[in-house]
């Protein structure tokens, strides 16, 4: 099973619907990625969710039961021989701007 531990998740402004995470994903105690987003959120009802650092950010669209839309941005190799990739999931309650970062061993 794969487990995902928020490492950061910090709101930019107080006023502002905006938060930028970054969370670490691992199995077996082995982490494969490291994930950092921008969520803008549209919509009170996922303020708290968010707030509380301790839902993922598939969790949030499962909680709303929307299938968001999702837009890739870029990827490409990493200098230490990795992936990485950088792209959008959108519905109208909320928008995440995400780049992961895939070790080099990630499918070994």
């Amino acid at each position: 099973p794969v487990h995902v531990h928020v490492d950061k998740c910090v709101q930019k402004e107080p006023s502002e619907s905006v938060w930028h995470r970054r969370v670490n994903l691992s199995v077996f105690g082995q982490t494969f990625c490291t994930a950092e987003s921008v969520v803008t959120v549209h919509s009170s009802e996922c303020t708290n969710l968010i707030k509380s650092g301790e839902v993922g950010i598939g969790q949030l669209f499962r909680y709303l039961d929307k299938l968001p839309k999702f837009t890739i941005i870029d990827a490409g190799r990493s200098s230490s021989g990795g992936l990485w990739r950088c792209y959008t999931l959108q519905c109208n309650e909320l928008t995440c701007k995400i780049r992961e970062e895939f070790s080099a061993n990630a499918w070994e």
